[in-house]
């Protein structure tokens, strides 16, 4: 489905012109095809456009549209927003996880009504949404969670007490602040945390003896040992359910292992999904994975996954255009031959150098301008050329390069190649070019 119930029955009503007929059918893998057949080409050039305007529908650009905000669309109360602006405004709204893209199919003033509506839903629901302050990573201090309790009290009185419109929660096990607010709040929290974060460090350098670098790295590997015996590596409390990963044998909360895939999963920021643990580093296998994770959320984990690998790749690899198209392909170099990337999944053909439909014997530029205006390169070719009109019945361009002047268009018409009568019957035409010619043939 990728147009409206009301563009459907225009379409549809279009599709009733005389001599026109269509076949509307769903191939074996899914996709829907429209074949259209009519007696003139212009008939079918005047429908081609309205279904093409259709189909290519409106991508939203917002710069309140996060990727968080985006992401909520996977969510139960983001769904229901959609369905419900799309029965509203009589629109399709089509979300694509791979492209993080929304598109919207529809009428032009339907459309625009339904993007409005669709950015003030995901806003709303961002701002609904806690703010999630993570206290562990790569580059923040070890002991961050510590200091938090610290300094704002177990309970986090000192911060409540200092903003009591904030409700905040902090949950140890997973190092992670959750804050509920305006958006001046949530900044304001953040600041507040950032300025901790910068403070921690700077004690950290003070209090750091001169000379004493190994010294310091000895102590932390004996540290990380006794740490391995009687805590989790990544919440650093008491190990609770214990698993133990295959590929290096640590010991960690089951908890916090499916936290920390999830957290990759949100975030795209934490692949490949390795061991926590100091100086490990070696990846998940599938076998702790489907432990750890449902097969629905697996096979989320895998496509977060592959979209990380393409976006480091600096455009080496692209996604299949098909919406939600797990495929990728490698793009072509500016000199390489060019040569089609047959999707096996959806079976699509698509040019591996300008990304668009595959097109033999024609170059990427060409082709290019002529999705932009199919009529550009016809016109290009007949300028000029005394030989080429237009049927006056269909507009079908027509090429004479012999013959009587009578010319019988597809479209069954007869017309006169000198004037351009159109008439019934071969008959008709030739008494007219008696009577008003005085020949069947251009007298030089």
């Amino acid at each position: 489905k990728l147009i409206s119930t009301g563009e459907f029955e225009d379409v549809i009503s279009f599709l009733f012109h005389t001599g026109v007929s269509y076949n509307f059918e769903k191939t074996d893998n899914g996709i829907f095809r429209l074949k259209l057949t009519a007696n003139a080409t212009k008939t079918i050039a005047d429908l081609r456009r309205p279904l093409e305007i259709l189909m290519k529908g409106n991508t939203i650009n917002h710069p309140d549209l996060t990727i968080s905000a985006v992401q909520l669309l996977m969510s139960h109360d983001g769904v229901v927003h959609l369905k419900s602006i799309e029965q509203e405004t009589g629109t399709y709204i089509l979300y694509d996880r791979q492209s993080l893209n929304i598109k919207v199919f529809g009428h032009q003033d339907q459309m625009a009504t339904a993007e409005t509506k669709l950015v003030h839903a995901l806003t709303e629901l961002l701002e609904k949404k806690p703010l999630e302050i993570s206290l562990r990573g790569h580059n923040l201090p070890p002991d961050l969670m510590k200091k938090t309790v610290e300094n704002f009290g177990v309970d986090l009185e000192g911060l409540k007490k200092e903003m009591p419109a904030v409700n905040v929660e902090l949950h140890k096990q997973r190092h992670l602040l959750k804050v509920w607010g305006s958006k001046e709040d949530k900044r304001r929290v953040e600041g507040m945390i950032s300025e901790l974060i910068t403070s921690v460090k700077q004690n950290a350098l003070v209090q750091l003896p001169s000379g004493s670098v190994g010294g310091s790295k000895d102590k932390q590997r004996v540290d990380d040992n006794e740490l391995a015996q009687d805590a989790c590596p990544i919440c650093l409390c008491e190990t609770e359910d214990p698993f133990e990963l295959e590929s290096c044998g640590h010991m960690f909360c089951w908890a916090c292992l499916v936290d920390q895939c999830e957290s990759a999963m949100k975030s795209h920021d934490g692949f490949p999904v390795c061991c926590l643990k100091t100086g490990c580093k070696k990846p998940f296998l599938i076998v702790d994975l489907k432990h750890l994770v449902s097969n629905e959320k697996l096979e989320d984990l895998f496509r977060a996954s592959l979209r990380t690998f393409v976006e480091s790749r600096a455009g080496m690899y692209r996604f299949c255009p098909t919406p939600d198209c797990q495929s990728i392909y490698q793009v072509a170099a500016p000199d390489a031959e060019t040569k089609p990337f047959v999707c096996g999944a959806c079976y699509v053909e698509i040019c591996t150098k300008c990304h668009l439909e595959y097109h033999p014997f024609m170059s990427c530029e060409a082709y290019k301008q002529y999705k932009e205006d199919p009529d550009a390169t016809l016109l290009e070719w007949r300028r000029g050329k005394e030989n080429v009109k237009n049927c006056p019945s269909c507009g079908y361009t027509i090429e004479k390069s012999e013959g009587c002047n009578h010319v019988e268009c597809r479209c069954g018409s007869h017309i006169c190649w000198a004037c351009l009568a159109n008439f019934r019957s071969s008959e008709e035409c030739y008494g007219h070019l008696r009577s008003a010619h005085q020949s069947f043939v251009d007298i030089v």
